[in-house]
């Protein structure tokens, strides 16, 4: 619920907090285009409340998945992957437009991987994600550029986040989602660093695709 409700709502304060440091906009289309966006804000975080349900209904099944899928046809690992890129580049672009009605600008680097992750690696990675962007319009300076960046190598996926913090008294949350995040891929030998020298914030994770639980 933290990582994608209340990540949506934290989104919907600063937007509404931006509007109401702005004059009421002369434009009728901009200002629909205003209310329209808020709306799709609040449909997502009523899609993830909805989610959020189904899975706590979901009986919990054993995970012996492998971190890399394996299958025989060519043809069908090459859309697998395909569509698992889509689906993590559909991720980053919502995201970049969310920053970019905050008005931040950045880096968003995608790179390519030669394997399908396997369901449970995707869903960790789109749930970090969402949370790092959150992060970032929460904590970030949005007059400063940021940089997300996600790559692979034949046994992890590395993740690195850079952006330059704003006055404290502005931001908004806890931050206790990257510390779960943190607990989680540590518990499975990947690595979790963050610095925070009080102006700029920089994350490096590392999340290994054969998983060694400690």
């Amino acid at each position: 619920m933290h990582d994608t409700i209340s990540n949506d709502l934290a989104y919907m304060i600063l937007r509404i907090d931006q509007a109401s440091r702005s004059d009421c906009p002369a434009d009728r289309e901009q200002y629909q285009r205003q209310l329209t966006d808020l709306r799709a804000i609040a449909e997502t975080a009523l899609d993830h409340t909805h989610q959020v349900i189904r899975q706590l209904e979901r009986t919990d099944k054993p995970d012996d998945r492998s971190r890399i899928v394996k299958t025989n046809n060519d043809d069908k690992t090459d859309r697998k992957i395909e569509q698992q890129r889509e689906r993590l580049d559909g991720i980053i672009q919502s995201q970049r437009r969310r920053l970019g009605g905050l008005g931040f600008q950045g880096d968003d680097i995608l790179g390519t991987f030669d394997h399908p992750l396997a369901d449970d690696i995707l869903d960790l990675l789109e749930g970090l994600l969402n949370e790092l962007y959150a992060n970032i319009a929460k904590h970030a300076a949005p007059h400063e550029w940021y940089a997300v960046t996600i790559s692979f190598d034949r046994r992890h996926v590395i993740i690195s986040a850079s952006d330059v913090l704003k006055d404290e008294a502005v931001r908004l949350g806890l931050g206790s989602g990257l510390k779960r995040y943190r607990t989680v891929i540590e518990s499975m030998s990947g690595t979790f660093d963050i610095t925070d020298d009080s102006d700029n914030w920089n994350a490096n994770i590392t999340i290994p695709l054969s998983v060694t639980r400690r």
